[in-house]
């Protein structure tokens, strides 16, 4: 194996370690619908808890602190408001993407999995 190759696979492993934390909770799987339907969006926490259904406000602000500590989502600041929108990082963007072109049978299939 090439270095190359064994850093790909450790990075495939740690996103796929991560994704299995996000899926098993609901809000943060809804967030993750949301980002992948709107790559290319910025909203604020407010539109991001009245778009989610999962869960309260409480439980919205926790998934998306969440996952802004772990790069997924990135926040961006103007005039005091703070946006939240779908990182630039090349390979966490295209997996949360692809997980666009899941429905709800097959996020069955893998919450049974996990």
């Amino acid at each position: 194996m090439t270095i190359i190759e064994v850093t790909k696979n450790k990075s495939l492993s740690y996103m796929g370690q991560l994704m299995r934390k996000f899926v098993s909770n609901r809000c943060c799987l809804g967030l993750l619908r949301f980002f992948a339907i709107h790559p290319n969006g910025r909203f604020s926490k407010l539109a991001i808890v009245h778009a989610i259904d999962e869960g309260g406000r409480l439980e919205v602000e926790r998934a998306l602190a969440q996952m802004v500590d772990e790069g997924i989502i990135k926040t961006v600041s103007e005039n005091n408001i703070s946006f939240y929108m779908l990182t630039k990082e090349e390979a966490m963007r295209r997996l949360v993407l692809n997980m666009a072109l899941f429905d709800w049978r097959d996020w069955q299939l893998v919450l049974e999995h996990i």
